[in-house]
């Protein structure tokens, strides 16, 4: 191993030392020679207030925003490929992303204040497991997958089975670092759309977020491609496939839009909440955000083929 950069030594967090590796590999030969007592940070958004509250247990924490290569946005054949340190206004105001994913950066350009979009990475949304953060209900509905490297090798988990519970995910964060996120590109007859209901203030949670991804035939009679995704209304990031099957292969309608968006917030299991509202109430704006979302994505597709 080279040798280790000690920047800071933080008492009140006991963080014990604070590491800048060069490299992916010496990045992942630190957390391994740290034996579950080190963590990555990037934007730091998330896990500097998780330290204040004693958690998580870490004494060393490894930056990797040196490492070069790990912010890039691209085209690769026919997915979307995403850098790990890429931030929230970068994915917002990407070119690439908006037209071959919107619904990712409408759910990017929501999340926080500007100054915390200008740092979180989205990485660290999809590593911090809320049910309903902002890129991750979009990343679902877009049929993303993480791609996480450890010193054991290299492997690519689709966010449909990435999350475990309530800020949990199959990534082990003392030994896996995430390398890239990645999704297919949304081509000719496809589009998506992201919904976010909160109240009228800056830095709030959402009370829901919706995001849906919704592809016609060339007729553009039937729907040949559905995806819809919501939270936070499970312990998890939710997809509702009832409402995915009701549409698909169904006519582009308003009755068929209906049924499906009736059935999401059948599924959707949204907890009554002093801060979101009572469960009847977020079950209710499911159905309504759903109709938003398939309704602008298909504005969309109508603008598209103008």
């Amino acid at each position: 191993m080279q040798a280790l950069e000690i920047v800071a030594y933080q008492k009140d967090m006991e963080w014990e030392e604070y590491l800048v590796p060069g490299s992916l590999d010496e990045a992942l030969e630190m957390l391994d020679l740290y034996h579950g007592s080190a963590r990555v940070i990037a934007g730091g958004t998330d896990l500097v207030p998780a330290s204040r509250k004693g958690a998580p247990d870490a004494r060393v924490l490894i930056d990797i925003t040196r490492i070069p290569g790990l912010d890039a946005i691209r085209l690769d054949g026919e997915k979307v490929k995403i850098g790990p340190l890429t931030t929230h206004t970068e994915v917002a105001l990407s070119g690439l992303i908006r037209k071959h994913g919107m619904a990712l950066a409408e759910g990017a350009s929501r999340l926080g204040s500007p100054q915390i979009r200008n740092i979180a990475t989205v990485a660290g949304n999809i590593v911090n497991a809320q049910p309903g953060a902002d890129t991750v209900i979009p990343l679902l509905a877009l049929d993303g997958s993480v791609t996480v490297r450890s010193r054991q090798g290299e492997r690519t988990i689709p966010l449909a089975e990435l999350f475990t519970g309530l800020g949990k995910t199959m990534i082990d964060s003392t030994k896996e670092i995430v390398t890239e996120i990645s999704f297919p590109s949304l081509g000719k007859g496809e589009a998506s759309a992201a919904m976010r209901l909160a109240k009228r203030k800056t830095l709030v949670l959402p009370i829901l977020t919706v995001a849906v991804v919704v592809g016609t035939d060339h007729s553009a009679k039937t729907f040949s491609k559905v995806r819809i995704a919501a939270g936070p209304v499970a312990k998890t990031p939710f997809r509702c496939t009832a409402a995915e099957e009701i549409l698909l292969g169904s006519p582009v309608n308003g009755e068929a839009v209906k049924k499906a968006a009736a059935a999401a917030a059948k599924a959707a299991n949204p907890r009554t909440s002093l801060i979101r509202g009572t469960s009847e109430y977020r079950k209710a704006m499911v159905a309504v955000l759903v109709e938003r979302g398939i309704a602008t994505a298909l504005e969309r597709l109508e603008e598209s083929n103008g």
